[in-house]
């Protein structure tokens, strides 16, 4: 009688042969599952990772909106807020007025009203402005200040400010 229960020496052969295979195909996808485990594990382990750092991030954050809360009654911006809400800077050209204590007390104009309105010695607590281009600041200034009569802008004589363009000049002016 045959070992082998009945198969022939080929046979039996084929059947080793299909079972190493089946053995080695195995093997293969379970270090295929190990390798996608490992890789799986470092991305969860890089998520745990980003997470811990926003987590200690916030915590910062809190502590000091906390000390801005004790400085000025107000939470700290996050940049991303301050960012969002920037307004661009550019140099502005215009009329401006300056007020102290709900009063118009002088008009200006300047081809950089920012710099312009910290370099006045004049006592105002707010401003104002209106953006004009550089070509009509003359004409929008004289008519503010002909208009409005701040007093801090002089006088030409005592019925007229002083102001680049005399008002009936100005009067008599197409527009541009």
């Amino acid at each position: 009688m045959n070992l082998w229960h009945g198969l022939t020496p080929e046979q039996h052969q084929a059947r080793v042969r299909k079972s190493q295979a089946t053995r080695k195909a195995n093997k293969e996808k379970l270090e295929e599952e190990k390798l996608e485990m490992r890789l799986h594990g470092n991305v969860l382990f890089d998520k745990i990772k980003a997470m811990e750092k926003r987590l200690a991030e916030l915590a910062k954050y809190e502590k000091l909106s906390a000390l801005s809360a004790a400085l000025n009654d107000r939470a700290l911006l996050p940049p991303e807020e301050i960012v969002k809400g920037a307004i661009p800077f550019t140099l502005a050209s215009g009329v401006y007025f300056l007020v102290d204590g709900g009063e118009i007390v002088y008009v200006g104009q300047s081809v950089n009203v920012y710099s312009r309105i910290s370099q006045h010695v004049i006592k105002f607590d707010r401003y104002a402005f209106v953006p004009c281009p550089v070509n009509l600041l003359d004409r929008l200034e004289s008519f503010y200040i002909h208009v409005l009569r701040p007093r801090s802008n002089g006088n030409f004589n005592a019925q007229e400010k002083s102001a680049p363009i005399r008002f009936n000049k100005l009067i008599n002016m197409e527009a541009a």
